[in-house]
């Protein structure tokens, strides 16, 4: 009676082991998809959204736009001759 009643609840912890992972994997796949817009490969295709405020933005995409307001936030110089000046 004793080893029936050890066996069932062996099995029971199992069960309710491979449900806990089930649960935890299920968890973690929503997860992934709520948030993927940092991987989003159309930036590069997709034309600025500043396009029709700003002349400098005409022509670029959006990944370019956000490579143009990191450059304008860090001060890089926009020309070689901006970079010279600045050396000298």
């Amino acid at each position: 009676m004793v080893k029936r009643l050890l066996v069932r609840a062996g099995i029971g912890l199992a069960v309710a082991a491979a449900v806990k992972v089930g649960i935890q994997k299920l968890q973690e796949n929503r997860a992934r998809e709520e948030d993927h817009s940092y991987l989003d490969p159309k930036w590069d295709e997709v034309p600025s959204v500043d396009s029709d405020k700003d002349e400098d933005e005409v022509g670029l995409t959006q990944l370019d736009s956000i490579y143009r307001a990191e450059w304008q936030a860090n001060a890089y110089p926009r020309s070689e001759a901006e970079r010279k000046a600045l050396e000298e």
